[in-house]
């Protein structure tokens, strides 16, 4: 085994030395980043497909399909098809040379049949063999983009390791490292068949908290922080380490207001009100401060792009708002008991705040092209999907009744949100064939 094991390193070291040295990875570094970009928007649309499929057998029962296995299907692809794939294009594109390129595009091709392999796997059998095995394999291989990504940091290989925003970023890695933690507890958990402990469910929000909190807002926070070092709008260098800080600080603690629905002891909850308010002081500093140089930021950020960062903005107030809200013992017995508002919040964080500003990161890199049919209904359909969910809650909460064709609204709003992104996804396949390959910025 261990032979195999050295022959195998060895191989890859080779292979990696020989596409190291091919100069048309490096001619073709554009074309590849724009067709990575249009890989990862065709994972959403995956997703929203779906997504959709999931609203339909909530009104037309679909008979030999299981519902909770196109849901873990569904957010399975939607976070790591979509949303990782597309952070993990920004970033190598924004922070490391283009010369390292054949290392992550080895590690990008990896992630791709992992996606794969689950996509097969998780509608079939849920969470099983096959599909443990290929989620298992991402896992893996984020840890090597991890070590190549922290090693190229310490090389110096064309990134500015000192630099603040590089700082989000190994916090982020970090915050992806331990994120993993939580599915080796539900594996362990399944194993003992304690499904029912209130620990299965901790260790899968433990997951969620460290991956979107984590892993997903300081990767986002590095590519923002970078845009304000090139633009000359960074923050002194004391501030910025105290936001940085406060922020690290409170992702930490505010894990602790995953937990509490299940009536932990007083000190969780102090915790989780100090995590809170420190993570709303730090992040409405970043917030406050953004929107001070907004006049700055509309001449760089134009159209589009500019557009969805605004409302990625917004998105992220509110969801630090919300959070600072979650502290309160009625507030919190109000979202556990109500899956509609759950998953609202999580399509805010996801949607709202993620989504939006990797797309207004691509548009304004020209990674993409802005198409204003499928944004449009992108937006539209979103909020929709939002009200929805809102609405329903409030109605069950405080007035006793439901809203009417509930199921039937929701499986519009998806339709329309998927539709969007095929619009979206069909005007890269266009332009693809009518313009040159973008410019892609990178950090020489």
């Amino acid at each position: 085994m261990l032979v195999v094991t050295n022959k195998l390193t060895v191989n890859l070291r080779n292979a990696v030395r020989r596409l190291s040295s091919d100069k048309t990875f490096i001619l073709n570094w554009p074309g590849a980043i724009r067709r990575q970009w249009l890989t990862a928007l065709g994972w959403f649309g995956i997703a929203g497909s779906i997504g959709v499929l999931l609203r339909t057998m909530m009104v037309w029962p679909v008979p030999g399909l299981v519902y909770p296995y196109l849901l873990h299907t569904h957010s399975h692809v939607v976070l790591l098809g979509w949303a990782f794939n597309a952070l993990f294009t920004a970033l190598v594109t924004t922070f490391f040379s283009v010369n390292r390129f054949p290392v992550y595009k080895l590690l990008w091709l990896g992630f791709q049949v992992s996606m794969v392999g689950m996509l097969v796997f998780f509608p079939m059998q849920g969470y099983a063999a096959g599909s443990i095995a290929f989620s298992t394999l991402h896992v893996f291989l984020s840890y090597g983009m991890v070590w190549v990504m922290v090693n190229g940091f310490k090389r110096h290989d064309g990134s500015s390791g000192g630099a603040l925003a590089a700082r989000f970023l190994r916090w982020g890695l970090f915050f992806l490292a331990i994120s993993t933690l939580g599915p080796y507890g539900l594996g362990y958990l399944k194993a003992k068949h304690l499904e029912a402990s209130v620990w299965y469910n901790l260790s899968i929000y433990y997951y969620l908290h460290f991956l979107y909190n984590g892993w997903f807002i300081f990767g986002c926070l590095a590519l923002v922080v970078r845009w304000l070092e090139q633009w000359k709008l960074i923050p002194s260098p004391k501030t910025g380490q105290r936001v940085l800080a406060a922020l690290v600080i409170s992702c930490f603690g505010s894990f602790s207001l995953s937990a509490l629905w299940a009536q932990p002891p007083g000190w969780v909850w102090l915790v989780g009100a100090v995590s809170a308010l420190l993570q709303l002081a730090a992040g409405g500093w970043l917030a406050g401060w953004l929107w001070q140089h907004r006049q700055v930021l509309s001449q760089r950020l134009r159209g589009w792009a500019w557009r969805l960062a605004v409302l990625a903005w917004a998105g992220f107030v509110l969801k630090i708002s919300l959070q600072a809200a979650s502290v309160f013992p009625y507030v919190v017995q109000w979202t556990y008991q109500q899956r509609h508002v759950v998953i609202a919040y999580l399509h805010l964080v996801f949607i709202g705040v993620i989504s939006l500003f990797l797309l207004s990161k691509a548009l304004h890199e020209r990674w993409l092209n802005a198409s204003s049919a499928g944004l449009w209904a992108f937006l539209v359909f979103f909020t929709l999907s939002e009200l929805i969910l809102v609405t329903e809650f409030v109605l069950s909460r405080f007035a006793g009744s439901y809203l009417p064709y509930f199921a039937e609204w929701a499986l519009a709003a998806s339709v329309g949100l998927w539709l969007s992104v095929c619009i979206l996804f069909g005007k890269q396949l266009v332009t693809s064939r009518l313009n040159a390959p973008a410019a892609v910025s990178y950090e020489p």
